[in-house]
């Protein structure tokens, strides 16, 4: 996909997203604007990442997702 059209697909997904959702979604974007770009680059790289990143948001999704209280209880 061409940067033009990455960038577009971006643009049209943030005009759809709840107000909530783009506080999430503009974090992620400034740690990755921030970080060092070898990290970026590891973190992508390793085995599983992308395949567990996309599992993450279709549990989020779906409410598959573990309260932060009840894990504060467990530690």
């Amino acid at each position: 996909m061409e940067p033009v059209a990455i960038k577009n697909k971006i643009k049209n997904t943030v005009d759809g997203l709840p107000i909530e959702k783009l506080k999430i979604a503009l974090d992620f974007l400034e740690d990755l604007q921030r970080s060092d770009e070898n990290e970026t680059k590891a973190l992508l790289n390793e085995a599983g990442f992308i395949a567990a990143y996309r599992q993450a948001k279709k549990d989020i999704r779906s409410g598959n997702t573990v309260s932060w209280e009840d894990i504060k209880r467990d530690v």
